[in-house]
């Protein structure tokens, strides 16, 4: 079977994608057949990509940030092959678990005739979520790494954020629907309208059980920062999330190190890991003199506003 992936793609994240291209075809079976569709960003990673046929570009101009990022999502949901199983994908997501794809299929075309597998948000309470009663739904797949079955359609399904609005949850209905207590507020990042699709169209699903790697149960992030997310499929580590591609450059900030350094350990370092391409290293001076002027250049508006 055709498993298809569906990546957004920067020119800050052409690293990244560079390893998940070497990641997935290292891991994946014999039994199927990978290909990749990239929706880039900017003309600049457009550039890089298009002469290579191993992929599919798809050039966009929607520009970076979470709204970017959600439109090219919802591009790849229009472009889903019908009959074959499809995966929305950040690229900075490490598959940690061999012949994964295997799994994917029997779960989605086998027995449990699963619609949708995938990451979740961390629970109240969490590194990045925090006690506020305004958190994003729970437990329920998200945007950052999702499989989908072509038993079911998701070329509906929109996934824009709208975080200048937020639902309060005030019935039960809303509470198991967005697994929030009646009192909490849902906020609408990108992929807020998941768990009402999946209910409005019946589909099942499974979420992968989150683990940070501060927790006792960690198995390949234990030990790193807690900014990063690991990923179970059954008490096992199915993959990894670092977090930040647009913004953490690929294998040179300290945050991307340290997470690519753990998968490979426990990877058992394999020969197929990609490192940071000399042109890249080349341009980190320059880069750290712009990120430092524009830090100064913040600073000082900041100061200037409490005037």
């Amino acid at each position: 079977m055709n498993i298809n992936i569906h990546a957004t793609v920067s020119s800050n994240s052409l690293g990244y994608y560079r390893y998940m291209r070497a990641n997935y075809s290292a891991l994946t079976s014999t039994e199927n057949n990978v290909k990749f569709f990239l929706y880039c960003l900017d003309p600049q990673s457009a550039r890089s990509l298009e002469r290579d046929p191993a992929h599919t570009v798809v050039p966009l101009s929607f520009g970076r940030g979470s709204g970017g990022h959600a439109s090219a999502i919802e591009a790849a949901l229009r472009r889903l092959s019908p009959g074959e199983i499809n995966i929305v994908a950040d690229t900075d997501v490490v598959l940690l678990s061999k012949d994964w794809d295997r799994r994917i299929v029997d779960a989605m075309m086998g027995q449990r005739r699963l619609g949708i597998i995938g990451t979740r948000l961390e629970d109240i309470g969490g590194f990045s979520s925090g006690n506020t009663k305004y958190q994003q739904y729970k437990k329920k797949p998200t945007t950052t790494w999702m499989a989908l079955s072509p038993r079911y359609d998701f070329s509906k399904l929109k996934v824009l954020p709208d975080k200048n609005n937020v639902i309060e949850v005030t019935t039960d209905e809303l509470s198991r629907l967005y697994n929030l207590p009646i009192g909490y507020f849902v906020v609408k990042d990108t992929g807020w309208q998941i768990p009402s699709y999946l209910e409005e169209h019946n589909i099942p699903y499974l979420a992968f059980d989150i683990v940070k790697p501060t927790s006792s149960e960690a198995q390949a992030l234990k030990g790193t920062s807690p900014y990063h997310d690991e990923f179970h499929w059954d008490g096992v580590a199915f993959l990894a999330h670092q977090r930040g591609s647009m913004t953490h450059r690929f294998r040179i900030d300290p945050l991307s190190c340290d997470f690519y350094d753990a998968c490979d350990r426990y990877l058992a370092n394999p020969s197929w890991s990609v490192y940071p391409t000399a042109v890249e290293r080349a341009k980190v001076p320059a880069q750290n003199l712009i990120r430092r002027a524009r830090r100064i250049a913040g600073a000082t508006l900041r100061r200037l506003k409490v005037i």
